[in-house]
């Protein structure tokens, strides 16, 4: 397989479909739901976790089999069958409509595949393995979520707010701020529970507390 060109997409809004109802079709459909995604689950049968979201609304559900023309107007598609010609069927349309598709059981007639994805907040990290081994990628990210922990959730935010408080400020002391503030110690601080002192820190840097970002920590 050619290496791949790593991106995160935008998809709030954007028509997705995922073909399939089952268990792997369920993780690639709260995926999708968590980045804003408009859901369609074309499926004869669904598990009991994305009947639930049907019944509540949050996503469209289409009680059969795929056919042809069912993917009209998606910005991405997700082929998750337990059967080979259909997914291939899929991957097929989506080709000739130039829509983006996985083939979950295929990443060689796949336009993309999905990384492991570790979150908090806005901060994310993926781990890929290009399709090669996803036990390998949920080994890593599971490894991940012990070194970067909820603190980085915290963190993310008071760098994206120091941006918008620094953005008129000239690019040389604006850039030195941003890494002198990114390479600091307040990560740690903030796992140990040592708001005060990360508070501290930051006004080393920056001058500023977090009072005067509008950063609220509960």
């Amino acid at each position: 397989m050619m290496k791949q060109y790593p991106v995160n997409l935008n998809l709030e809004g954007k028509k997705c479909i995922v073909v399939g109802g089952g268990k792997v079709a369920q993780r690639k459909v709260f995926g999708l739901i968590e980045c804003g995604a408009e859901l369609v689950v074309i499926s004869p049968k669904l598990v009991p976790k994305l009947r639930e979201l049907s019944d509540k609304g949050v996503i469209q559900y289409i009680n059969r089999s795929y056919r042809r023309g069912d993917l009209k107007r998606a910005q991405l598609v997700v082929a998750s069958t337990n059967s080979t010609s259909v997914n291939r069927q899929v991957a097929k349309e989506a080709s000739e409509l130039g829509i983006l598709v996985n083939v979950v059981s295929a990443p060689g007639i796949s336009d993309f595949t999905v990384p492991g994805v570790l979150r908090r907040g806005e901060f994310t990290i993926t781990v890929s393995t290009s399709g090669n081994s996803p036990a390998l990628s949920r080994r890593l990210r599971v490894e991940l979520e012990s070194v970067f922990g909820e603190e980085y959730e915290v963190f993310t935010q008071i760098l994206g707010k120091i941006r918008k408080k620094f953005q008129n400020i000239s690019p040389d002391y604006r850039k030195l701020v941003y890494t002198q503030v990114a390479m600091s110690g307040i990560p740690m601080l903030l796992r140990e529970k040592r708001v005060k002192e990360a508070e501290k820190e930051l006004k080393r840097i920056t001058g500023l507390g977090f009072e005067e970002i509008e950063l609220s920590l509960k």
